[in-house]
């Protein structure tokens, strides 16, 4: 094992590529069977760099965008992320993890001080041992941007960038809300997807990565990578495609229990539990290819799609995310999904029908009313703006521009427009950090078809 490790593995085999028949006899021989069954890309990463003398590292960074008790579930899913990390040997000082961290310590909270991103007796608290880096006020996109791309004036005094280099594994997560074109944080604007196009190239002109894989959790998501070039060794994967909704898991009433207890909202999202419930089987063999195909599997109510460079696919997960060892965790069955453009108002009708006084009941019914309100009057402000667009394109526009899905090229007008949202739409909640929240960002499409067509309705 130990000349496994130090790259002392060519002296017994002259190459990767030997048969997998002489291989298997001189592992018996050995006695190092186990390690031998590895795949050889993952062998070699374990060697030293001929050319530098350097030894390949990982590094993590986890995003999560939201705050609030409703939204639960996007802490609950970085925990549990974080200790995937650390169960496959990601140093400590090399994930760096952001998030509000106001989900744990809540009022709301039947546990506080834990996080459970699973329902069951005996279940995990993910909370327990979950290193958060950056909470509070300064969560920001600038912050993540600053973080990602190792500018460390941009960031507290003393706080943690990436310090990866050009021999090193990178993995990117992020969690929370979207829209076509942007992801939210908790605090400031939103990140839109020029921006994080730039940031990943910053990334790449700093040769901060060697390899390159980003899991991004939110509605809409796959419009977040339009350039993402097929060399770049980057290679994303997304909870949704770019014209749906991502979905909650674990949902109250029916699949929220935790050691007895209603948990009244979400503990986690389809297409994280699915790639950290994978991950948690500890299959040693797994490639990012396979962990792809189980996830795209198991994600039944959106579209998990790919972008960008596909040539290390079939490396070993455990390489960025996954751990090596027998498996210890079953994978629940596909239980209580929510579309998240309707947590909010169904988790508040379902508290209503479960409440036992009159005085919950009341109170239910009105949570219930208000984001029932809060709906209508962000559909109305799109409407108007529909509205005034057309008035001079005539018998159709307001519809086409409703129902239509255009792809989104111009980046910069959208994000004037979705900026113009943020500055200058009303905050429908306390969590929000600006006119946009988890409902409204699916008219972020409205603002692309608008961009896309402005000739027809004759704008700038």
């Amino acid at each position: 094992k130990l000349f496994v490790r130090f790259g002392f593995l060519r002296c017994f085999l002259p190459s990767c590529e030997a048969p997998a028949t002489v291989m298997k006899v001189l592992a018996r021989v050995l006695g190092l069977t186990p390690l031998l069954a590895i795949p050889c890309s993952a062998r070699e990463a374990l060697e030293m760099n001929d050319s530098a003398g350097k030894m390949p590292s990982r590094w993590a960074v986890i995003a999560v965008g939201s705050a609030g008790f409703m939204n639960y579930r996007h802490q609950a899913d970085a925990c549990h992320a974080y200790h995937v990390l650390r169960k496959s040997g990601v140093p400590e000082d090399q994930i760096i993890l952001m998030m509000q961290d106001d989900a744990a310590n809540s009022k709301e909270n039947p546990f506080p001080g834990q996080l459970f991103n699973r329902q069951g007796n005996d279940v995990p608290d993910v909370y327990k041992g979950c290193k958060v880096d950056y909470n509070g006020t300064i969560v920001t996109a600038e912050l993540f941007q600053a973080v990602i791309t190792g500018n460390q004036t941009g960031v507290p005094a003393g706080g943690k960038v990436l310090q990866s280099t050009q021999f090193d594994k990178v993995f990117l997560n992020f969690i929370d809300h979207g829209g076509v074109g942007i992801i939210a944080f908790p605090n400031g604007p939103f990140l839109h997807a020029q921006d994080l196009d730039q940031s990943l190239k910053t990334m790449e002109s700093k040769k901060m990565y060697k390899e390159l894989v980003f899991y991004m959790e939110a509605c809409e998501s796959g419009s977040m990578f339009p350039a993402l070039g097929t060399h770049d060794k980057i290679f994303a994967v997304t909870a949704a495609n770019a014209r749906e909704s991502s979905w909650g898991y674990y949902c109250f009433p029916q699949n929220d229990t935790v050691n007895g207890k209603h948990m009244g909202t979400c503990l986690g999202d389809l297409f994280s539990i699915a790639w950290m419930e994978d991950s948690d089987l500890s299959i040693s063999s797994e490639t990012i290819r396979q962990q792809v195909a189980r996830v795209t599997n198991r994600t039944t109510k959106s579209h998990v799609t790919t972008f960008g460079d596909v040539s290390f696919e079939d490396e070993p997960i455990w390489g960025f995310e996954g751990h090596r060892g027998d498996a210890t965790v079953q994978p629940a069955g596909e239980n209580g999904a929510i579309g998240v453009r309707d947590i909010g108002l169904q988790t508040a009708w379902n508290r209503w029908v479960s409440s036992t006084t009159a005085e919950a009941k009341a109170r239910a019914w009105d949570e219930y009313q208000q984001v029932k309100q809060a709906h209508a009057d962000d559909s109305a402000v799109f409407d108007e703006v529909i509205a005034r667009s057309c008035e001079v394109a005539g018998h159709g526009c307001i519809q086409e521009m409703k129902a239509d899905q255009e792809d989104l090229k111009d980046l910069v007008c959208h994000h004037k427009l979705a900026m113009a949202v943020q500055t200058r739409c009303p905050r429908r909640s306390s969590h929000d950090a600006g006119g946009w929240n988890g409902f409204n960002m699916k008219f972020s499409q409205t603002l692309a078809n608008l961009c896309e067509k402005r000739q027809y309705i004759s704008k700038t």
